[in-house]
């Protein structure tokens, strides 16, 4: 069978949506620019083939203005096609105009038909209005950002990059076991893990697993909080502590190291987790794909050469289903530049049918800022998540399932 797509840029899971849920043999895009698509076409050959689903793309380019040419190719893809399904869930008025020109004419040959995203259902609009098609189709964090033509760049092709968090069972325990020292005093444990960043410099073994450095060095006394370090060392998390002239102690592990030298870390992990074991009322999955610290390639190509990438890093990603839900976790104070970058990275990788979420700890700390954060949060239609350090485990995870509701 033969699927014509409008084509919209905006509406890529649109767009890839029907090849999943339906299995053509051949897509055929109609749109006003021919290299949008081109590119659009091969991101998503790339994500089908990594699926081993094989659909010959084509497209014609028409003019969006004017109803004859729309409406004429629409028919050319008919009349060599034979039987089509037109998706209209995306395309503007002159083509949906064009559609049903073509239903009058060709009723017998075509099957019209609308998505929904957020069911993977798919409806039947040109008999009874009833569902014809409904399937679990899912995107991974990687398909969606490929299908709108990023790509996830990881650490072992470029420094500082993506990082492959091993979230086994050990490792989610003693991210559960830091939280509830962090959640104490957030403002403490940011301090605490900026100053073991800075220990970690100043200590003789950089690359290595163990710290130990004169504490007077970097004149940081203040930030050296023996009850965090304690705790930390009760729990298994770090060993071997020892504080006087100088403050010496071994991580547990390399990705513990982590957490425990970049403030914000932590608080990605307690959402990806919570994430990762949140439950529907039938006790299925709500999330089937999650990346943390996913730093995203804009145009797909990283380069080799002095050409400099352009790349954003967003904190949390997490699909459910087809739909796509960007997290910024601010585990202090909040800077409006936060909701712009965002708002603008999650829109250009996600379209319209993003959920745009902010996890703030410390929002009240910041006085009449905070109203404006708040305000402008509204504004953009970004939901604003406060004080997570003070819910129990079970209010988390009701608060982070419900993240991809509007």
């Amino acid at each position: 069978m033969t699927i014509i797509e409008f084509f919209d840029r905006e509406s890529a899971i649109e767009n890839i949506a029907g090849s999943l849920l339906y299995l053509p043999d051949k897509v055929v895009f109609v749109g006003s620019n021919s290299k949008r698509m081109k590119k659009s076409i091969e991101d998503y050959k790339s994500v089908l083939n990594g699926r081993g689903i094989n659909v010959d793309f084509l497209f014609k380019t028409v003019g969006k203005n004017n109803l004859t040419p729309i409406t004429d190719a629409i028919e050319s893809i008919i009349n060599e096609n034979g039987e089509c399904g037109i998706d209209i869930s995306g395309g503007d008025e002159l083509f949906l105009v064009a559609v049903g020109t073509m239903l009058e004419k060709y009723k017998d040959k075509i099957k019209i038909h609308r998505l929904n995203i957020s069911n993977n259902s798919m409806t039947d609009c040109d008999s009874e209005g009833r569902l014809c098609r409904s399937l679990p189709v899912f995107l991974s964090v990687e398909e969606n950002i490929r299908i709108y033509g990023g790509r996830v760049i990881y650490d072992n092709e470029k420094p500082n990059s993506t990082f492959v968090w091993n979230y086994d069972e050990d490792f989610v325990s003693d991210i559960y076991a830091m939280w509830d020292i962090c959640k104490r005093n957030v403002g403490a444990w940011n301090a605490q893990t900026n100053a073991v960043a800075k220990f970690c410099n100043l200590s003789t073994d950089k690359s290595g697993l163990k710290v130990s450095a004169k504490i007077d060095v970097d004149k940081n006394r203040a930030f050296i909080s023996e009850n965090i370090l304690n705790s930390l060392e009760k729990c298994g998390i770090i060993k071997n502590l020892r504080i006087g002239e100088r403050l010496s102690f071994e991580f547990k592990n390399s990705q513990i190291k982590k957490c425990l030298t970049k403030a914000g870390q932590l608080l990605e992990h307690i959402i990806a987790v919570t994430a990762s074991e949140a439950k529907d009322d039938n006790g299925n999955l709500i999330y089937n794909s999650i990346g943390s610290g996913v730093y995203i390639d804009w145009d797909g190509v990283v380069h080799q050469d002095s050409r400099a990438d352009v790349e954003n890093e967003i904190d949390v990603i997490f699909m459910k289903g087809m739909i796509p839900v960007f997290v910024s976790c601010k585990n202090g104070s909040v800077d409006t530049d936060e909701l712009y970058k965002l708002s603008v990275v999650a829109e250009r990788f996600g379209g319209k049918y993003v959920r745009k979420v902010l996890v703030a700890t410390q929002l009240n700390d910041m006085g009449y800022r905070a109203e404006y954060i708040r305000a402008r949060a509204r504004d953009m239609n970004i939901k604003l998540v406060e004080n997570i350090d003070s819910m129990d485990i079970k209010e988390l995870s009701d608060t982070v399932s419900k993240f991809w509701i509007r």
